[in-house]
């Protein structure tokens, strides 16, 4: 039976295409009273910082406490006491525990890395960034995304991310044994090497003790499959399925109405348990 569900968030929560998107509200509010009827505890994995995946939560009311067993289980386990079930924030860089506001860095984030990283940022980044106009995305602690720089002077418009791609990896040259760089339609994204959206999930699940066949997880692009390949139960929406094959279910409908579809099946099929 299924306990916890992990769900990505641009392309299966909200619109996807970065933060000039609006919220479908009206969905959002469906998925929230879905989740309310559901025994699920439900938690996000996604390249977003924690100010955005705390609006999120609360947004679905993902508030859900882990239960004393299982509370008991995490701190033998990791040495940490979470009071909810953690989201997975920064591409796996951090576990975000939104009851007691506590994010926590990957256990593979030393001080010593995360001061490599934040030196790498203002001396090869921020020079970058100054001279080309590009924008860092505000709030992240543990990695670096950069937005392509405007195509003018006061346009919203933005630079091909591709040939962006190129002055980013041309800028951490000799870092590479410290971040790994990879890019989506929006942003240049640099994640501390070995951390990743699948690594964080393992943990999650080892801390938790949970079994794979235990989670369910929705997902929408071809980043997606490698935490998706850690959980037992895999679907996306409709905008999912070329990026994603091979997966248990895909809905008919797109994006938050498509998770709705996805929740309905979980329950038509009988995987939701307490």
């Amino acid at each position: 039976m299924i306990r916890l569900l992990i769900l990505d968030v641009e392309g299966v929560v909200v619109l996807p295409g970065g933060s000039q998107q609006p919220w479908p509200l009206e969905e959002l509010l469906e998925v929230r009273r879905s989740l309310a009827a559901s025994p699920l505890a439900c938690v996000l994995c996604t390249g977003r910082q924690s100010p955005y995946g705390e609006a999120v939560i609360q947004c679905l009311d993902l508030f859900a406490p882990l239960p004393e067993a299982v509370r008991s289980g995490v701190r033998t386990r990791s040495g940490l006491d979470l009071l909810a079930w953690p989201s997975v924030l920064e591409h796996g860089a951090c576990l975000y525990d939104p009851l007691a506001k506590r994010p926590s860095p990957h256990p593979a984030l030393t001080p010593d890395r995360i001061e490599a990283l934040q030196q790498l940022r203002a001396e090869r980044l921020l020079p970058l960034a100054r001279e080309t106009g590009a924008q860092f995305e505000v709030g992240k602690d543990f990695c670096v995304s950069l937005n392509p720089p405007p195509v003018r002077p006061g346009s919203s418009e933005r630079r091909p991310i591709g040939e962006f791609r190129l002055q980013v990896d041309q800028a951490v040259r000799g870092y590479e044994a410290l971040v790994e760089v990879s890019h989506s339609a929006s942003a240049v994204d640099l994640t501390p090497r070995g951390v990743s959206k699948a690594s964080a999930v393992r943990l999650l699940l080892e801390w938790t003790g949970l079994a794979p066949e235990e989670v369910a997880g929705v997902g929408d692009t071809a980043a997606d499959a490698a935490w998706l390949q850690e959980v037992g139960w895999r679907a996306a929406p409709a905008n999912g399925r070329e990026a994603l094959p091979g997966l248990d279910y895909y809905a008919e409908a797109e994006v938050a109405s498509g998770l709705l579809q996805i929740l309905e099946r979980l329950r038509a099929c009988g995987y939701v348990g307490l």
